[in-house]
């Protein structure tokens, strides 16, 4: 009986195999379909967004301080500090500063929620990042951090120093939305529904199409089959 139950969960994974094959042309008619849905909703209901970004180097050493060489445990150390500078730099201190030096109507809490900020690697390095719809807005906004951060974050961790590696530009394209993922989100999605819709109308379609279909119900005997007849002009009878 575990035997028979087996064949017949394979007789079925191979019947809807050939179903999915014989039904081609409607899943690649729905994969089109709903990439044409997302990109249809992405070019008329995503707002771009335009992202720019400033690099800032820490480093393990006083401002001014004068030195021979930089040691591997300065490097180490600067590295270390990443993560606390970035913490620093998402404070309400600092950011309110920076709101304050834009003199916009621009709130401390509302450039926490389009800036980002992330270590470069294993580096004595890490970038902010500013979203925002304008893009000359987004490089203004990553430019004030850059120029007041630095000196908040001197000031609450003694003993280094940071620099600006690179200010921000005004970015020329969108950065999101993505057409290329959102396309293909769709095509994905408009494959998974046809092919479910597919594989429940075939399990619940009770129809004795074929001989397996008797053998599954019933243990007789099989006696014989009606086969199809093709006229002269291939037209099945």
């Amino acid at each position: 009986m575990v035997e028979r139950k087996k064949e017949n969960m394979e007789i079925d994974l191979m019947r809807l195999l050939f179903l999915y094959l014989r039904k081609w042309w409607l899943i690649l008619l729905c994969a089109i379909i709903g990439g044409g849905i997302m990109y249809f909703y992405t070019a008329n209901f995503v707002t771009p967004m335009y992202q720019a970004g400033v690099t800032i180097y820490v480093n393990n050493i006083e401002s001014g301080q004068q030195i021979d060489y930089i040691s591997g445990s300065n490097l180490t150390a600067s590295q270390q500090l990443v993560s606390t500078y970035v913490n620093i730099i998402r404070s309400d201190t600092v950011l309110e500063k920076v709101a304050d030096s834009m003199e916009m109507d621009i709130s401390a809490e509302y450039i926490r929620s389009i800036m980002s900020a992330s270590q470069v690697g294993e580096t004595e390095l890490f970038d902010v990042y500013i979203s925002h719809p304008d893009p000359e807005m987004a490089a203004l906004i990553a430019n004030a951090v850059a120029e007041v951060a630095p000196g908040e974050i001197e000031s609450f961790v003694e003993g280094s120093s940071t620099k600006i590696v690179d200010y921000a530009k005004v970015p020329e394209s969108p950065y999101s939305p993505s057409y290329r993922k959102n396309i293909m989100l769709g095509a994905a999605v408009g494959v998974v529904l046809i092919v479910a819709i597919l594989t429940v109308r075939d399990l619940l379609d009770v129809r004795i199409k074929r001989e397996e279909d008797l053998l599954e119900i019933s243990d007789l005997p099989v006696l014989g089959r009606i086969p199809v007849f093709t006229s002269g002009k291939g037209q099945k009878r």
